[in-house]
């Protein structure tokens, strides 16, 4: 560390002399004018690397020098933190603002648009096995989704499906079932069917994760049904930190893939960035609406773009 005290009669000519001899690096420590004397002094020092041409001094410093380095050191590090694009860039803030989790802003916020394009390509449109449980939170809309998807099978592919309904909790949940299997012309059962066929697609609705189902009914349910893979079901308006808790629950079971409801209520499509992170299953639907079977669609990559790059102007301030 490089101190110095330079001299003159205004401060303009001082911090001319202090670029001239120390250059653009230099750190003014203090600043005063002489009264009565018409001379205004300036303090400026710089690290010894960055000195060009600057004589060597004592070498060794003074405790009081070393005191003040080691000041300056930590002031030049916290500045680089708080004036990262990370931590206080206006985009990052205004990511936070929209609801998206920090850990996923800090990730994007150099290109959202790149990094989304990215990580859609590899969530895109999952696997979706012929046995699959659906699972998630009361509310999220499972035998709603369970339906439309039932639906899809049936009048956009041609396949043979039955939904098997095991909520004994919720009231009134058998009820809707079988009313929404009439309407659509889709078996409903309320036990494992005995043979299992092979040809058919079998969607089964569990009652809400937690309470009074979670991990052992679950494990029960997967002995009964052999090869049956699990689909959570996830509301798109619900609090990351709700997901991320009942993700963390479930991640030891076989999980293939992601039904995202409410999609069309969300007000920016980044605040679900964390869904594309790699250690986490692939999205099979999307959810656009109430409406059944119409607001349904299989999770390509143009329908997750149009899901995720929601609200994304809002982002860059674009129109």
């Amino acid at each position: 560390m490089k101190i110095k005290r330079f001299y003159g009669k205004n401060p303009l000519e001082v911090i001319t002399r202090v670029k001239e001899e120390l250059g653009e690096e230099a750190l003014i420590l203090s600043s005063r004018r002489h009264n009565g004397e018409g001379v205004y002094e300036i303090v400026a020092a710089i690290d010894g690397s960055s000195a060009e041409g600057f004589p060597a001094g004592r070498p060794e410093e003074t405790p009081a020098e070393l005191d003040l380095r080691r000041e300056l050191q930590e002031i030049k590090t916290l500045l680089k933190e708080v004036l990262s694009p990370y931590k206080a860039g206006e985009r990052f803030l205004r990511l936070v603002e929209l609801g998206i989790p920090p850990e996923v802003a800090q990730k994007v916020v150099e290109d959202p648009l790149s990094w989304l394009k990215a990580h859609l390509k590899r969530s895109a449109a999952t696997p979706f096995s012929r046995r699959n449980i659906f699972v998630g939170p009361a509310g999220a809309g499972k035998t709603s989704s369970i339906f439309k998807i039932a639906a899809w099978f049936r009048y956009h592919r041609g396949e043979a499906v039955r939904v098997l309904s095991l909520d004994r909790h919720r009231v009134g949940a058998l009820q809707e079932a079988r009313r929404l299997g009439d309407l659509l012309e889709i078996p409903v059962d309320t036990e494992v069917p005995d043979p299992l066929s092979e040809e058919t697609y079998l969607l089964v609705d569990t009652p809400g994760w937690g309470g009074r189902f979670g991990p052992e009914d679950l494990r029960e349910i997967l002995e009964k049904i052999p090869r049956a893979r699990v689909q959570l079901v996830l509301k798109a308006t619900e609090h990351p930190l709700v997901w991320k808790h009942f993700l963390e629950q479930c991640m030891d079971f076989p999980v293939e893939g992601v039904v995202l409801t409410h999609a069309d209520r969300i007000y920016c499509g980044l605040s679900l960035g964390f869904l594309l992170e790699e250690n986490l299953p692939g999205i099979s639907f999307v959810s656009l609406g109430p409406r059944i079977p119409e607001d349904l669609a299989r999770a390509t990559e143009e329908v997750l773009e149009k899901t995720f790059l929601r609200g994304l102007n809002l982002v860059y301030g674009l129109q």
